[in-house]
């Protein structure tokens, strides 16, 4: 009896034994499945990321600006060469990479596993010292792929563009605007292991390939972009600024043509890259416009219909009193009365100050902001661009209404005051710019068009048509008069505004330190093209105007140029005495 309790307990232990592993069972294999599959794989394979090679940056006709290529860099493990006679082999290695043998030799550590002998090689050469490694069986040489972003251009458009970091991620420029589009998915590579943590190549599990970045075409034209290039080499080299900028840019559809600055950079050298050489300066300085503002103050008036550009007004021989302050004219003896164009013509002050005065603040401070000042252009989302200054009426002194509508206490960006010039170029409407044209795929399908965007109608076209008029006659008898677009088939026609603004220096406007503008349109009657030029502090100019001077020669180099880029004809015979295109009647 003993015997058979005995076996029946043991028969229960077994049963229960067995139901409970049977049920452990049940849980792994059925209900917990995934969870401990999950875990295998994990502990017996490994993950590696595939890059995405980044999309292309294209100007708008087609060339290359930025790229990716695949590089290699060469590295030595120090630890595995001194068991690979280095003395014989690092001469060999030397040969093929086609560099001095002796500085190798002499960086060579025997206890550093990571030293970089080589970068940046193309295909041809990593294949040469793959066939070197296989045939003298040096475990110590490593080859490693490698994608590198490549500027072929070097300095040109470098603000545009900006650079990326060493992920391959965009930190400025359209790089970083476009970052998402241009950067692809990465795939992903699982393979098994051993227990040594060895890849098993026959049991590769799965492999994800990636998703290349799609190619961006810019509306950037190189060879404008490049005739931009060389004009601020020259200003540079000729003036000693402390920066400069210009932007070219078509006031019908807002595609930025070309745009630059000095300080620059090389995308291609990080030793380039000091913050005052990186930071797009057309968004991010703000300075006072001076005359180049004038054109905003005139449009509000036509537009309130307080003046026609017929309309006479005293500019009190420069010499008016308002609000306990005495506001002149750059000439000495001032004007009398002058009609409205020949106010703008020969930028009177005080001409402006009184139709600032007639508009008042409210309907002033609305004009400037319609037009764009104190609001950022949108040029850019992804990184920082400076509104502008532009106070609210609430913290105007009692002579701001006379400053402000000749460029005094308020400070625009070069792209701003382009975007302002375009309202008057393309019939009163504020565009808003832009730089990115189309994205493609890597097989070159269409993934997404931009259009031109259009924020408000700022004043009516007859308005802007009137404002286009009194530029055109600044290049007439006013202050551009000595500056022609000229060719060997004749001139072109243009309207423009010079500005000589004085810098602030500690609070006070500096009679040392200028700000030299000039802004306008070609050709005068249909314009196709809007360019600036701003020389911030040039040091060795001969006089006090500087917008005629230094800017308005610029334009007229950079303008002439444009024009045969975009085969526009010149209107004008050449050499003739220059006399009104437009005109009040005229059609736009």
């Amino acid at each position: 009896m003993q015997h058979r309790t005995r076996a029946i307990w043991i028969l229960v232990f077994l049963a229960c034994g067995f139901t409970a592993i049977s049920f452990n069972l049940i849980q792994i294999q059925l209900v917990q499945h995934d969870k401990f599959l999950r875990m295998a794989i994990e502990n017996h394979t490994h993950s590696e990321e595939i890059a995405a090679k980044r999309g292309t940056l294209f100007d708008c006709d087609g060339s290359i600006m930025a790229q990716t290529r695949r590089v290699y860099d060469i590295y030595l493990d120090g630890q595995l060469m001194i068991a690979e006679h280095p003395e014989i082999n690092l001469p060999k290695i030397a040969r093929v990479l086609q560099v001095p043998e002796q500085p190798i030799i002499n960086a060579f550590n025997p206890r550093k596993r990571d030293q970089l002998l080589a970068q940046n090689l193309d295909e041809t050469t990593a294949a040469k010292v793959n066939a070197l490694k296989k045939e003298l069986k040096l475990n110590s040489v490593i080859v490693k792929l490698r994608d590198r972003r490549v500027y072929p251009n070097n300095e040109l458009a470098a603000h545009v563009l900006g650079f990326v970091d060493d992920a391959g991620h965009g930190l400025a420029g359209m790089e970083k605007e476009m970052d998402k589009q241009l950067c692809g998915t990465p795939g992903e590579r699982r393979v098994e292991r051993d227990a040594k943590k060895h890849e098993i190549a026959a049991y590769q599990i799965h492999e994800t390939p990636p998703v290349d970045g799609n190619n961006v075409t810019l509306t950037i034209k190189n060879a404008i972009q490049q005739v931009v290039e060389d004009q601020l080499d020259q200003i540079v080299q000729s003036y000693q600024p402390d920066a400069a900028y210009i932007i070219v840019m078509d006031p019908q559809t807002g595609d930025i043509l070309a745009m630059g600055s000095r300080p620059t950079y090389d995308p291609n050298d990080s030793q380039t890259f000091a913050p005052e050489r990186v930071k797009n300066r057309c968004i991010t300085d703000a300075v006072e416009p001076g005359s180049v503002f004038k054109i905003i103050t005139l449009a509000g008036a036509l537009n309130e219909g307080l003046v026609n550009l017929d309309t006479q007004i005293f500019c009190e021989n420069s010499h008016f009193y308002y609000g306990g302050k005495i506001l002149r004219d750059d000439e000495e003896e001032g004007f009398g009365w002058l009609p409205v164009r020949e106010v703008m013509a020969q930028s009177s002050n005080i001409g402006f100050a009184k139709m600032g005065i007639s508009l008042g603040e409210d309907r002033l401070y609305k004009y400037a902001t319609a037009f764009g000042i104190g609001r950022r252009t949108g040029l850019f989302t992804q990184q920082m661009e400076s509104p502008g200054i532009l106070q609210p009426v609430s913290k105007w002194s009692g002579i701001s209404i006379t400053r402000i509508p000749m460029g005094q206490e308020v400070a625009a960006t070069p792209m701003q005051l382009v975007t302002a010039m375009s309202v008057i170029a393309n019939g009163g409407r504020l565009v808003v710019p832009h730089l990115a044209k189309q994205v493609t795929d890597e097989s070159g399908g269409v993934v997404k068009t931009y259009q031109p965007k259009f924020v408000r109608q700022v004043i009516s076209a007859d308005a802007a048509r009137q404002v286009a008029i009194a530029l055109h006659q600044v290049t007439i008898d006013g202050t551009a008069r000595s500056i022609h677009i000229q060719d060997g088939n004749g001139d072109l026609s243009f309207g423009g505004k010079t500005g000589t603004a004085q810098k602030l220096v500690n609070g006070e406007y500096s009679h040392t330190q200028h700000v030299a503008s000039f802004i306008g349109f070609a050709p005068a009657e249909d314009p196709a093209f809007v360019v600036l030029v701003t020389v911030d502090n040039p040091k060795t100019a001969p006089r006090k105007d500087y917008g005629a001077l230094v800017s308005a020669p610029v334009f007229a180099a950079v303008a002439k140029q444009v024009a045969q880029i975009l085969n526009i004809p010149p209107d004008l015979p050449a050499s003739a005495p220059v006399a009104p295109i437009l005109t009040s009647n005229s059609t736009h």
